[in-house]
């Protein structure tokens, strides 16, 4: 699928959490990796082969590091507010870029989105105008969201009109644009489509449930599992995919990824959260299990050569994974310091488990910061099965094998996943 990269450099923008796996692929496959940020201890800055304490937000000075060490390409990933300068960054190099400044602006502003979406008779999730703020025609609950930022930060669950100036203010806080969204309040199921654009084509490439825990309250409900492929996919080929693909053609997106966040309203997935870039549920594990298709790896390739892939993408995918079932796993953990974590090697050598990503490491800690964002998030595994009872048997095996212990030596782990919906839902 991919040339051969061996030898090239490869610039990384930010070194967070997720860009420690890029680095880990790139030097499988024979890239040098550099990676620049304005933070001295960025995780993926640990392996790369060459950091820099470079802002990526200093485009000038950036270009110049990518001149002086003769860099081949770059890379960014799962931050939104990256992508503009990303693009101003590759349009000074000539280096490839997946998207433009216009598509990416487009994309990280919710709002805009949204509007988008109307205008091509997309479904959303109902939001509500200034004016209905203003005047209090609001029916509560509500959602307040920042319109361009990622991670569930700045999200509030608003119950009441005495509560909507702190999820305003709250919201604002974590906008570069001092922007927010107000939306209907949605307690009906969630889905996350993922698209992969090859050339101008946008290819569906799955679509999972997202269960999410409701223990916490009063902040954004965080997913415990991704179930692929989704009971709604038949509906959604059928009442909503074109409408989304004439969609993206429309606004000019040519290649990259793209997942879509939406609730379920009568069996048609209806949007409320775009994102043009990878995102952390990291789908591509199981794509790749299953198709033979990474979305990381055709960025890759695409930064260093222009192409998503020297393969046409949509002989390969399968939107029902073959008949396979899969699930992204991410249990979430409560406040405290982790002093101990115990299961983990157990399950990295289980032959359906494809991944094991640790979202949190002894040391680290849940403050009420982090609260209702993707921070509490203790791991990621990444399962594959024939069938779904014995999906169902790997999660349970998984949920009683691993934890997560505070200083106090109590359990630090929220309520889990009930598998018992697999056999209701996917039989």
């Amino acid at each position: 699928m991919y040339q051969n990269l061996k030898g090239k450099r490869l610039l990384i923008l930010g070194g967070i959490a997720p860009m420690v796996e890029v680095v880990e692929r790139c030097h499988e496959l024979g890239i040098e990796v550099y990676v620049t940020d304005y933070l001295k201890n960025s995780p993926a800055k640990k392996n790369a082969d060459k950091s820099f304490m470079v802002s990526t937000t200093d485009i000038d000075a950036v270009v110049k590091l990518c001149r002086d060490e003769c860099i081949d390409g770059i890379y960014t990933g799962n931050v939104d507010s990256m992508l503009p300068y990303y693009a101003q960054i590759c349009s000074e190099m000539n280096f490839p870029c997946y998207g433009n400044l216009e598509t990416f602006q487009i994309m990280i502003d919710k709002k805009q989105f949204k509007a988008i979406c109307s205008e091509y008779g997309v479904p959303i999730v109902d939001d509500y105008q200034e004016s209905d703020i203003d005047e209090g025609n609001l029916f509560y609950p509500i959602i307040i969201k920042p319109v361009d930022s990622s991670g569930s930060r700045g999200i509030s669950i608003v119950r009441s009109q005495k509560e909507l100036d702190f999820g305003i203010k709250k919201a604002l806080s974590y906008s570069p644009s001092k922007k927010y969204i107000v939306e209907r309040y949605m307690e009906s199921e969630e889905v996350v489509l993922y698209y992969y654009l090859q050339d101008g084509n946008p290819v569906f490439a799955t679509m999972c449930d997202r269960y999410v825990n409701k223990q916490q309250k009063n902040v954004a409900q965080l997913p415990t599992a991704y179930i692929f492929p989704s009971k709604y996919t038949d509906s959604h080929l059928e009442h909503s995919d074109k409408l989304i693909k004439k969609m993206l053609r429309k606004i000019g997106l040519t290649n990259g990824p793209i997942f879509l966040q939406a609730f379920v309203d009568k069996k048609v997935p209806h949007l409320y959260e775009p994102g043009y870039r990878t995102n952390g549920a990291r789908e591509q594990y199981i794509v790749e299990a299953v198709c033979g298709v990474s979305s990381v790896d055709m960025l890759i390739h695409f930064a260093l050569t222009g192409k998503m892939s020297e393969e046409d993408i949509s002989d390969l995918i399968d939107p029902y994974l073959k008949g396979k079932y899969a699930c992204k796993l991410s249990p979430l953990i409560g406040k405290g310091t982790i002093s101990n974590i115990k299961g983990v090697d157990a399950i990295r050598n289980m032959p359906s488990v494809v991944k094991v990503v640790l979202n949190n490491d002894i040391g680290d800690s849940i403050n009420d910061e982090k609260l209702g964002t993707l921070k509490q998030i203790a791991y990621r595994a990444f399962i594959v099965e024939d069938t779904i009872e014995d999906l169902k048997k790997t999660i349970d095996y998984i949920q009683n094998k691993v934890d997560y212990y505070d200083e106090e030596g109590k359990s630090m782990l929220l309520e889990m996943f009930d598998t018992n919906i697999l056999l209701s839902d996917y039989k």
